[in-house]
């Protein structure tokens, strides 16, 4: 097969098949994702009035760019995931890459490329006993600049077909999850977490002489994890509760570390972990009670979490 796509290919519309993370470093292709949104490119009309007949004067202000929203299962490779952790741990940093878009046939076709670009927000998905979806995380990116660029030029079939199939494979589908003080009987029942967010402020700083707005990174917010328990195995929750709010003793050390383990389609094989540091109860709320209802009832546990780390096997 030639290397390159033929000339009438190029100029033929096309449907993206899939799409191909890069970030600047030796191994540049970390991944693929299974979507890509936003990333536009935007500016305001400004209108500055001239003479005294009445007309106005517009031209465009200061690009802007808006932030890049990406799905992706946990194979990606480990430049993206330090890339997440050091803004977890309050310690941005900067990364350009290039978000290639490739044909069915696995060409590349188009890449947008995102210079000094922060990370605002990591998503986890929910999680549910009951579902059998694969779990994927959602990642916005803020760059301060965006290009594009058409791909014209040499091309061959996509190097990330592997990591492709890896996707497809590695991707988390079950969970356990450990809180300390708690019996591993009363965490094995808890059998849905809501999607949970982290956060990075991104701060607009506008300069002078620029045409696009530099971007710093802000103070780092973690989540309220919602999570379900059966209600018959809700007690020890209760007993959390009636120490830490109801005695008012909610001191540091009354805090309590866990985790959360992603397991794949087997229940054998770990994807990943989240570590949860700083839990603290502020809330259990408990089903409505309907005589109609043929479900089983559950009480819903709010924590507030301080930090939190990840791993996942890439």
């Amino acid at each position: 097969m030639a290397d390159q796509l033929e000339p009438s290919k190029k100029a033929r519309a096309y449907v993206t098949g899939r799409f191909e993370l890069q970030l600047d470093g030796p191994n540049p292709t970390v991944g693929i994702l299974h979507s890509v949104d936003g990333g536009q490119f935007k500016s305001e009309a400004i209108g500055e009035k001239v003479g005294g007949d009445g007309l106005v004067t517009r031209y465009p202000g200061r690009q802007k760019f808006e932030d890049i929203t990406i799905q992706c299962g946990t194979s990606m490779g480990p430049q993206f995931w330090d890339w997440l952790r050091d803004s977890i741990q309050n310690k941005p940093s900067r990364r350009n890459g290039d978000i290639i878009a490739l044909d069915f046939d696995g060409c590349r076709r188009s890449r947008r490329r995102f210079m000094d670009a922060l990370i605002s927000e990591i998503q986890f998905p929910a999680l549910d006993a009951k579902s059998k979806e694969p779990k994927r995380l959602t990642i916005k990116i803020a760059p301060e600049q965006l290009k594009y660029f058409p791909e014209t030029g040499p091309t061959s079939k996509n190097p990330g077909d592997i990591s492709m199939q890896a996707q497809k494979r590695q991707t988390a589908e079950n969970f356990v999850m450990h809180i300390d003080g708690l019996s591993d009987d009363a965490t094995r029942r808890i059998n849905k977490i809501d999607a949970f967010s982290v956060k990075q402020a991104i701060i607009d700083n506008p300069s002078g002489g620029l045409l696009f707005t530099r971007r710093e990174a802000g103070r780092v917010e973690f989540p309220t994890l919602s999570l379900y328990v059966v209600e018959t195995y809700v007690q020890p929750f209760m007993d959390w509760w009636e120490e830490f709010v109801g005695k008012g003793n909610h001191t540091h050390d009354k805090e309590r570390n866990g985790s959360i383990t992603y397991l794949d389609g087997t229940l054998k094989k770990e994807v990943g972990s989240i570590n949860l540091q700083g839990m603290g109860i502020t809330g259990i709320t408990f089903d409505k009670h309907d005589g109609h209802s043929e479900g089983i009832r559950n009480a819903k546990i709010d924590l507030y979490v301080e930090s939190l780390d990840f791993k996942f096997t890439g």
